[in-house]
Parts: structure tokens; C-alpha cells; sequence
């Protein structure tokens, strides 16, 4: 009776360890995505890019460099976005920064970006596998 109790636990752990191997971010499939932001036509610098899936999922994120380019992670080190459709944000705003004794060490940002492209989003796109080069120019009357 013993030896059935030791050999079905032993089977309910190699089990449950393949069970666990199938839920890896490996076995996600993902679609690389790239492009560049544009705020009426130059490219914004440290945007926040954020690729939430419509039916759930992990988000991707990314931050714009200088020239207002930017590659999506998924998590780690892992590029990429989950397929099929996502809401996407744009997020140039910040909080400031102040050290222990109260000196601002990072100035905050105002939001550039109009809230149809942040707070109130009503972009959507979608991931396709391979590459995805997706671009976003904004508009704004100055």
C-alpha cells in the first residue's frame, strides 16, 4: 500500500511539472513590433509605449530613444507582443523627482500627447506574426 502511495505521488508530481513546463512565456507566440512616434512631425523622446491585448493578456512596453524610435518587450528579455488585436497608450507625462532633502533631481513632464492617445485611448492595431513596424503620427494644432 505503501509502495501505490509513493509511485502515485511521484506520478501526480511528474504531472504536474509538465503541466507547468506548457505555461512558459516561450510557448506564447509573439509578433515583433518596432516603429517611431511623432508629435507634429518630430519624433518624441522617452514615450512611454504601452501595447495592452484587447482579450487580456501581458501588456508590452517600450520607451522612445531620441529619434522617437521604439521596440516593444514583452517580458525580460524577451522582444515582442502577443498576437491578435491591442489597445495601445502613449505616455509623455511624468511626476517629478526630489531627493531626501526636497532638490528636484528630475524635473515632471506635461502630457504632449492628446488623451485619445493615453488616458482615453481609442487606438487599437494589430499584432501579426513576424515583424510589425507600426508607426503613430500626431497632429496637434500648436
Amino acid at each position: 500500500m505503501n509502495r501505490i502511495l509513493q509511485t502515485s505521488g511521484w506520478l501526480v508530481l511528474t504531472l504536474l511539472s509538465v503541466m507547468m513546463s506548457g505555461c512558459s512565456t516561450d510557448e506564447i507566440p509573439l509578433g515583433e513590433v518596432h516603429g517611431q512616434i511623432k508629435l507634429n512631425g518630430q519624433p518624441v523622446d522617452g514615450c512611454l509605449v504601452m501595447f495592452e491585448p484587447v482579450v487580456g493578456g501581458r501588456s508590452s512596453t517600450a520607451v522612445t530613444d531620441i529619434d522617437g524610435e521604439y521596440k516593444l518587450q514583452f517580458k525580460g528579455n524577451t522582444a515582442g507582443a502577443m498576437l491578435g488585436k491591442h489597445k495601445v497608450r502613449l505616455i509623455t507625462g511624468r511626476q517629478g523627482r526630489s531627493d531626501d532633502n526636497g532638490r528636484i533631481v528630475e524635473p515632471g513632464r506635461k502630457e504632449e500627447l492628446p488623451k485619445e492617445y493615453n488616458t482615453e485611448s481609442t487606438q487599437i492595431v494589430e499584432v501579426t506574426s513576424g515583424d510589425n513596424r507600426i508607426d503613430f503620427e500626431v497632429d496637434v494644432a500648436k
